[in-house]
């Protein structure tokens, strides 16, 4: 079997839409024929990993960054257990996809941030971006920190996490921030009512996948 992809699904801010970014690219992706496995390396309160049906080696039960959520739980991270972690998912998948707590500056520990596990894990990343106002600075940001720290960007995924009407600059934004960033845009998530599997490959068939 070929070597295994991984590719670690960034934000860039809480509440953009990473978890519903994974399940809808896990869908899509297996619907190509890909074997698609999921890990979240750190939860922080909410249940994303039981949506994903994924692999959790760290649970911390306060909605806190997670160097003090998992602080207050006592609880010791450890990089190698992700990294053995997604070597066991690696086994098993054409592809992993691994979602971040946060984004990329999120501290895991006092001195080791999500970055440096999307570097320890060699991933790939695919950076999730919501479509209003102020978007073009926070993934302006995100695009400059990944790219000064070496990370290899897929792209950008935006997406419509609230049943909004879009005005000029959710039509706009991924435009200018292709053209700024020189970051290709793989598409943008319309808000889904249904995350119903036939659902989301009619409504998401658009988006470029070229894993």
């Amino acid at each position: 079997m070929p070597k295994s992809k991984t590719i670690f699904i960034t934000g860039t801010d809480t509440g953009v839409g990473k978890t519903i970014t994974t399940y809808v690219l896990g869908v899509l992706l297996s619907n190509q024929g890909y074997d698609v496995g999921f890990m979240k390396p750190v939860q922080c309160a909410g249940h994303d990993a039981q949506f994903l049906k994924a692999i959790n080696p760290y649970y911390a039960p306060e909605p806190l960054s997670p160097h003090l959520a998992l602080r207050r739980a006592k609880i010791k991270f450890n990089k190698r257990k992700v990294q053995d972690c997604l070597k066991k998912l690696q086994e098993h998948h054409d592809l992993v996809l691994v979602e971040g707590a946060g984004g990329l500056m999120v501290p895991i520990t006092d001195t080791y941030y999500n970055a440096d596990l999307i570097a320890d894990l060699k991933a790939e990343v695919i950076i999730v971006a919501r479509l209003g106002l102020g978007t073009i600075n926070h993934t302006l940001l995100t695009i400059n920190e990944a790219q000064r720290r070496k990370l290899k960007i897929r792209g950008l995924l935006f997406c419509q996490s609230k049943p909004t009407r879009k005005g000029l600059p959710e039509n706009t934004n991924p435009q200018e921030i292709e053209k700024l960033s020189g970051v290709r845009v793989l598409g943008t998530i319309p808000y889904l009512k249904s995350l119903d599997q036939k659902n989301i490959l009619r409504r998401c068939q658009n988006l470029k996948l070229n894993v």
